[in-house]
């Protein structure tokens, strides 16, 4: 799940700046997460050819994941430099696991969650630029048709 956030995330972050994406995937709303439609199909394919070597993580609560470890290059796989930069920063942001998204990418978890259940998240730029993340106190708020409560701490700067 991590993965496929953060990959619909460095996705958003170069959408913003350069209306494309890097992976020019599908993403689907799931109950937890943007999920890349294809992802399930490349990363079956990335191990059936040696690229990578998948593990599960395994704690006293029982199996927490998998960890992905690249074991050779991906012929063919070439970014650019921008795209390696905001994959970078984006990896950066989280620093581990993927979570308060809304504080990271405000703009970007809101485009994700007001895309209704298993309905394909739409990267538009009329759609991803709104500015609902500079307000500060408690506020009425309309997403989609319906009013939220939502209150916004001022983070620690």
């Amino acid at each position: 799940m991590d993965l496929a956030k953060l990959l619909y995330y460095s996705d958003g972050v170069h959408f913003q700046k350069h209306a494309s994406m890097i992976t020019t995937g599908i993403y689907i709303h799931l109950e937890d997460s943007p999920y890349p439609v294809k992802l399930n199909e490349a990363l079956l394919f990335l191990k059936e050819k040696g690229h990578i070597d998948a593990s599960p993580v395994i704690s006293a609560k029982g199996i927490q994941g998998f960890s992905l470890r690249f074991l050779q290059p991906i012929d063919g796989l070439i970014l650019s430099r921008e795209e390696k930069r905001v994959m970078m920063k984006v990896v950066e942001a989280f620093r581990g696991k993927v979570v308060d998204e809304s504080r990271h990418y405000p703009n970007l978890y809101e485009n994700y969650v007001v895309t209704p259940l298993y309905d394909s998240i739409p990267f538009a730029i009329e759609r991803i630029n709104t500015k609902i993340h500079v307000l500060v106190q408690k506020s009425l708020l309309q997403l989609s048709g319906k009013m939220f409560r939502v209150l916004f701490e001022r983070s620690p700067e």
